[in-house]
């Protein structure tokens, strides 16, 4: 059975990145996203995380209460997968796009639309939502880059830091990224190497 592991080691910045592409890795190629009887893939997730002293990235939302790592966390933004929450530390992952068959959604409300378009009707109770292992692993090329749609407010060290994992970009819906924006978040990228 596939362990999901979504620790982070936050001795320093390389470690906390380190994890990032392991955990990012991990999703893409091993991990489904199930809605009832649907199954997705992920072709691009966005990770945030604070640690006091260490990784002080102002982007990460503050949280008031401690969260369980691997809680699902809803927000203004869209849906994260939560790391777990500690005095000094706290984070997640954004959902930014999945893929079932040859349809791509793109964009965290998108995908929340397409979870709640899954769902069964409001009359019945019993929904199935959450992550299962792949059948098989997903063999594809994983790319980093800067994180979409940062504000000036969250001007900091990491605002151009390479915290957005995706694929398959060359699919993605040309309504949802536009020709122009795809050749930018690619000439701002790289491959991710796990070696």
């Amino acid at each position: 059975m596939k362990k999901l592991d979504l620790t982070i080691v936050s001795d320093n910045v390389l470690s906390i990145q380190a994890s990032f592409d392991r955990i990012a890795e991990n999703l893409i190629t091993n991990w489904n996203l199930k809605i009832n009887d649907s199954l997705f893939t992920f072709t691009e997730l966005e990770f945030y995380f604070f640690k006091y002293e260490i990784h002080e990235d102002n982007a990460t939302h503050e949280r008031k209460h401690e969260t369980t790592q691997g809680s699902w966390r809803f927000h203004p933004q869209g849906l994260d997968i939560e790391f777990s929450t500690t005095e000094d530390s706290d984070g997640g992952i954004l959902l930014r796009g999945i893929k079932s068959d040859n349809e791509f959604i793109n964009g965290p409300k998108r995908v929340l639309e397409m979870i709640f378009r899954k769902m069964n009707p409001v009359a019945e109770i019993h929904n199935k939502f959450g992550l299962v292992p792949s059948l098989k692993k997903q063999n594809a090329k994983i790319y980093k880059t800067f994180r979409h749609g940062l504000s000036k407010s969250q001007d900091n060290d990491f605002k151009g830091a390479f915290y957005r994992y995706y694929t398959d970009i060359e699919q993605w819906d040309k309504k949802h990224l536009s020709a122009a924006e795809k050749e930018r978040v690619k000439s701002n990228s790289e491959l991710l190497n796990l070696d």
